[in-house]
C-alpha cells in the first residue's frame, strides 16, 4: 500500500515536472521562433489602423515582459495625434506591449492582439474649440466574414493596463482641464463586441481640475472601482457602478455620456451619503486642507451633484447642474479657539438651468450653528445673479470675535456683538444699490 502511494505520488510529480518543464520551454522558443513574424505583422497592423504617425526605438517579444502574457514591446513609443493635431503628440510612453493571444498564434497561425500594456507615458487628450479631438486616431472598419487564409493581425482586445502615466485631458469645448500623474489603470472586458462593459481599477496619486479657468480640485487623490457599460457604434458611455474615493471622501458615480456630432449628451449624478464632515473638507481645493490642518471638524454630511443635458456649443446649448448638500451634527473647532462652532444644521441646494447664472437658484432651506451660548439661523433663497430675487429670514445674537476664531477666518478682523433679525423680500439691484 505504502509503495502504491508512493509510486503514485512519484508519477504525479513527474507529470508535474514534465509540464512545468514544457511551458517553460515554449516561453523561451515561442520568441525564438516567431520573432519577424509577429513584430513586422504588428507593424503592419499598426501602420493601416492608426492615422496618427508612428514611432518607436525598437521591439521586444518575451513572456516576461509582463508575465505571463507574450507581448511585443515598443521602446520609446510615441504616436501623433488625429487631425487637426497631427503633429502634436498623442502619447509618449518608455514602453507599449501588445500581448499576443497563443491559442491563435499556435492553431490558427494569426496573430490576435488581446492586451496592451502602457508604461511611464504621457497621455495628452486634447479638444478645441469645434469639439474637435486628437484622438480619433483608430480606424475601425465595418465587421465582415473574412476568409480562412486571411492571417491579418486584429485586434481583440480584453485587458488594458496603463502604469505610472500622466494623462492631461484638456477640452476647449467645455472648458474643463483635467490633470492626472501618478495614473494606474486596469480595465478588463470583451472589448471587441460593439457593445461591452469594462471593469476597471484606476489609482491616480495627483488629480486636478478645472473648469473654465478656476481649479475646483487640486493634487487628489483619487482610488476608483468601475463598471462602465461602451457602445462603440453610437460613442456612448453608460457609467453602471462607480465607487471613488477623492482623498477620504467616498463618492458613488453613476450616469451616461453620449458623443454627438456637434458636442455632447451628459447624464451625470454624483452622490456621497452619511460622509464625515472631515473626509469632505480633504477633497476641496488646497486653501482648504491647509486650514484642515489646524482645524477639528466633526459632523455627518450628505451630497449629491448632477449634470444632466446636451452641450452644443454652436447652438449655445449648455446641461443643467445641481447640487444639495446636508450637514447634522456639525463641529469645527480652529486652532483650539476658545468655543467651536457646534450644532452645525444645513440644508442647501442650489441649481444652475442651462449652466446660465442669471437663472442661479440657491436655496437654504435652514442653516443653524452655535458658538458657546450664541447662534445665527436662517432661512435664505435668491433667483438671479445680477439683480437677484431674495427672500430670507435671518436671526442672530452672537460674538464676532469668537466665531471668527472658531473658523479660522483669516481675511478679516471681526470684533463685536451682532444682533440681527432680518425679513426681506424683493430684487436687489446692484447698480441701485437698493432693493426694488
Amino acid at each position: 500500500m505504502q509503495k502504491s502511494i508512493k509510486y503514485k505520488g512519484l508519477k504525479f510529480f513527474k507529470i508535474l515536472g514534465v509540464a512545468m518543464a514544457s511551458i517553460l520551454f515554449l516561453m523561451f522558443v515561442l520568441p525564438i521562433l516567431f520573432p519577424e513574424k509577429i513584430a513586422n505583422e504588428v507593424k503592419l497592423f499598426a501602420n493601416k489602423k492608426l492615422t496618427g504617425e508612428l514611432d518607436f526605438k525598437e521591439t521586444k517579444l518575451s513572456f516576461f515582459n509582463h508575465f505571463p502574457s507574450l507581448t511585443l514591446t515598443l521602446t520609446d513609443f510615441s504616436l501623433k495625434g488625429s487631425a487637426p493635431y497631427v503633429k502634436e503628440t498623442l502619447v509618449s510612453a518608455q514602453e507599449v506591449a501588445f500581448g499576443i493571444n497563443l491559442k491563435s498564434l499556435l492553431l490558427d497561425k494569426k496573430i490576435n492582439i488581446d492586451k496592451i500594456f502602457v508604461s511611464d507615458a504621457v497621455i495628452n487628450v486634447r479638444v478645441n474649440e469645434k469639439g474637435q479631438a486628437n484622438y480619433n486616431v483608430y480606424i475601425a472598419e465595418p465587421r465582415k466574414k473574412k476568409k480562412s487564409n486571411d492571417s491579418e493581425t486584429a485586434l481583440r482586445l480584453e485587458k488594458i493596463v496603463i502604469e505610472n502615466t500622466r494623462l492631461v485631458y484638456d477640452d476647449k469645448a467645455t472648458k474643463m482641464l483635467i490633470d492626472a500623474k501618478g495614473f494606474n489603470y486596469a480595465g478588463n472586458g470583451d472589448l471587441d463586441l460593439a457593445v461591452f462593459e469594462i471593469y476597471t481599477e484606476a489609482q491616480i496619486d495627483d488629480f486636478s481640475l478645472t473648469y473654465n479657468g478656476e481649479q475646483y480640485l487640486k493634487n487628489k487623490k483619487v482610488d476608483a472601482d468601475l463598471i462602465t457599460n461602451i457602445n462603440t457604434n453610437s460613442l456612448a458611455f453608460v457609467f453602471q457602478q462607480n465607487n471613488l474615493k477623492i482623498n477620504k471622501l467616498p463618492v458613488d458615480f453613476i450616469g451616461k455620456f453620449d458623443f454627438l456630432s456637434n458636442g455632447y449628451n451628459m447624464d451625470f449624478n454624483i452622490k456621497s451619503t452619511n460622509s464625515k464632515l472631515n473626509d469632505f473638507f480633504t477633497a476641496l481645493p488646497p486653501s482648504y486642507v491647509t486650514w484642515l490642518k489646524k482645524t477639528k471638524v466633526e459632523g455627518n454630511t450628505d451630497l449629491s451633484f448632477t449634470l444632466k443635458g446636451k452641450y452644443i456649443e454652436s447652438k449655445n446649448q449648455k446641461p443643467d447642474l445641481a447640487f444639495n448638500m446636508k450637514i447634522r451634527n456639525g463641529m469645527i473647532n480652529y486652532s483650539d479657539a476658545p468655543f467651536p462652532v457646534s450644532n452645525i444644521f444645513l440644508n442647501f441646494d442650489t441649481k444652475l438651468p442651462s449652466l446660465d447664472t442669471e437663472k442661479l437658484l440657491v436655496n437654504i432651506d435652514s442653516v443653524f450653528f452655535n458658538v458657546n451660548k450664541d447662534y445665527i439661523k436662517g432661512i435664505i433663497k435668491t433667483e438671479g445673479m445680477s439683480t437677484p430675487k431674495i427672500d430670507a429670514r435671518i436671526n442672530s445674537k452672537i460674538d464676532l470675535a469668537a466665531m471668527g476664531r472658531a473658523f479660522g477666518i483669516q481675511n478679516m478682523d471681526l470684533r463685536g456683538i451682532l444682533n440681527m433679525d432680518i425679513k426681506s423680500n424683493g430684487i436687489y439691484d446692484k447698480k441701485m444699490a437698493k432693493f426694488l
